[in-house]
């Protein structure tokens, strides 16, 4: 029996999903959590088979969770379930390390499906995800580029965001000029409103 741990911050997401794989014979739930620094706690505390999260995450985003997770596990196997656009969110995730990607606009039964793909060694991603070479805007930020995209949307300071990615002032401030020149957008409200057009935040 393969065991998974699941990150979700909305409660009745994390019920449905543990009740149907729960149901599955070869699948065991051993943990929840909605948060990503207690989900990065319970990764590597009971090591589960497999980590189903999301990436809009309170305290560490999904991307960040999965670079950590590989920073320091190569065997757990990692299933994004997220509502953000599938063919431009999935290689990001891919490149930081997930192993499929499930938007949540899917039926249940292909999350469990894409679960076993993933538990038995394959990857498992959206038939039209981006492949990074595609020339668009988008598609030339990087999966730390993204992430600093994000938190910069959120309102999230220089500061703060070099703390949560472990990075140094210095650094967040060259990404957001790397960002605003790859996107050619010279202005915070700019961000904003690409990041939530391309759905990267709520």
């Amino acid at each position: 029996m393969k065991t998974v741990l699941i990150i979700d911050d909305h409660p009745m997401i994390r019920g449905t999903v543990a009740s149907v794989l729960n149901a599955d014979d070869e699948l065991k739930v051993i943990g929840e959590c909605g948060d990503g620094e207690d989900g990065l706690k319970m990764a590597f505390s009971e090591s589960p088979d497999l980590v189903i999260l999301d990436l809009d995450l309170p305290r560490l985003d999904g991307l960040s969770l999965i670079r950590r997770i590989r920073s320091q596990n190569d065997e757990i196997r990692i299933l994004v379930l997220s509502a953000k656009m599938e063919s431009v969110m999935a290689t990001h995730t891919r490149l930081a390390g997930a192993n499929g990607y499930v938007g949540k606009g899917r039926e249940i039964g292909e999350l469990v499906i894409a679960a076993k793909t993933v538990l038995f060694g394959y990857d498992c991603f959206p038939a039209d995800t981006i492949s990074p070479s595609t020339e668009s805007d988008f598609s030339r930020l990087s999966p730390r580029e993204v992430e600093v995209l994000q938190y910069l949307a959120r309102g999230v300071s220089n500061k703060d965001i070099a703390a949560r990615l472990f990075l140094s002032d210095k650094t967040v401030s060259t990404y957001k000029t790397r960002i605003q020149e790859k996107l050619g957008l010279t202005s915070l409200a700019g961000l904003i409103e690409f990041a939530s057009l391309h759905k990267l935040i709520d």
